[in-house]
């Protein structure tokens, strides 16, 4: 199982006036919907080295800040919750314990426009979102491990810790209608060798095991679309049928039972 570092109670202190980035507030209403509505501009105006430049900028004399990095995730709580546990039966999908590296390199390509996702065009901008802040958000978010069970009884814990630790605890429902023994043997077959044993992912792949049933089927439906794209993923899906792939999703949901 994919291994983290951090007790989510850590990220639920409350920290007033928090800003994405440190030069400015969070964007108004007003000033989202002018970058989402410009979005298609700024894709074209962006030079074609500023990606491959993010890879590498800010990594001379960072320091990871845990208190800083949590004052960015306030943000980003809004809509992935304030664990990265997703939110919306996967509208928003976890980004809790997603590998470091993963995490960086996808929001340096909403930043560049690589990777087309509306609702994080105020927010991946280099104002809001400066090379810097991508490497401590991202450091935050792999460390963060979401627990999948209650903790042992305890007498000294209060009814209000109880509760708190409750909430907490964080399982994707099975999926009604899938084989898991089926679809464990597809996955291996189909799938592990760019996802991992267990779909735990890595660096270069997402992790799919403990992901959201229905983000995972919506981003299907964009790579079949053509809305998402991913070389390593043409022709992927042309041999697996709908039936196979309600399997996956049932073995991926009971991967963290």
């Amino acid at each position: 199982m994919h291994q983290s570092h951090i007790d989510v109670g850590a990220l639920v202190r409350s920290r007033r006036g928090h800003t994405l980035g440190r030069s400015g507030e969070k964007p108004p209403l007003s000033f989202a919907i002018a970058l989402i509505l410009t979005a298609s501009l700024v894709s074209m105006a962006w030079p074609n080295s500023a990606y491959a430049q993010q890879e590498t900028a800010g990594a001379t004399g960072w320091k990871y800040d845990p208190e800083y990095a949590q004052d960015i995730m306030e943000t980003c709580a809004a809509c992935h919750g304030r664990n990265g546990q997703g939110g919306k039966d996967g509208e928003y999908p976890r980004i809790a314990g997603l590998d470091e590296r993963y995490i960086a390199r996808q929001l340096r390509a909403f930043k560049a426009r690589k990777r087309v996702n509306i609702p994080m065009y105020p927010y991946a901008t280099e104002r809001e979102l400066p090379p810097d802040d991508v490497r401590e958000i991202s450091r935050l978010l792999s460390e963060i491990e979401l627990p999948t069970t209650m903790p042992p009884p305890d007498e000294t814990m209060s009814a209000l810790d109880r509760l708190r630790a409750a909430q907490a605890v964080f399982q994707i429902p099975r999926v009604e209608g899938g084989n898991v023994e089926r679809g464990a043997e597809i996955y291996e077959e189909e799938c592990s060798e760019c996802h991992g044993e267990g779909g735990w992912g890595d660096d270069d792949t997402p992790q799919l095991a403990g992901q959201h049933t229905n983000y995972l089927r919506r981003q299907i439906v964009n790579f079949q679309s053509g809305e998402r794209v991913n070389e390593d993923m043409d022709g992927v899906f042309e041999s697996i049928s709908k039936q196979d792939l309600e399997d996956v999703f049932a073995y991926l949901a009971s991967r963290d039972d």
